[in-house]
């Protein structure tokens, strides 16, 4: 079976092996709730929640990496839920981000 790790199209961030504790908010319509942020790539993001996560349809949505110094590259980024697990949920986003992988570690780590 193949591993979805093989699939992935950019190489993610782990955040967890950095001890990076980011949070983003994400609103779509009237919901808004804060996620922890798993992991991030050029592509897309992990999300994890703390309590249920609501039930995001499959409508854009904004989403913006607090506490980072990134001049607005990571503020109100327009997503897609491309898949959701239990408290986690993947975002796609609508454009790739125009940073390299070293340059996004920075921004998140």
């Amino acid at each position: 079976m193949e591993n979805p790790e093989d699939r992935r199209k950019y190489a993610r961030i782990q955040l967890c092996a950095y001890g990076v504790g980011a949070v983003c908010s994400v609103t779509q319509g009237q919901k808004r709730c804060n996620l922890d942020l798993v992991d991030i790539s050029s592509g897309g993001a992990r999300l994890r929640g703390k309590e249920a996560l609501p039930e995001f349809t499959a409508e854009s949505m904004t989403l913006s990496v607090h506490g980072t110094k990134d001049n607005g590259r990571l503020q109100g980024l327009t997503a897609y839920v491309r898949w959701r697990s239990g408290q986690e949920v993947g975002v796609q986003f609508a454009e790739k981000l125009d940073l390299p992988l070293t340059a996004l570690q920075r921004l998140v780590g």
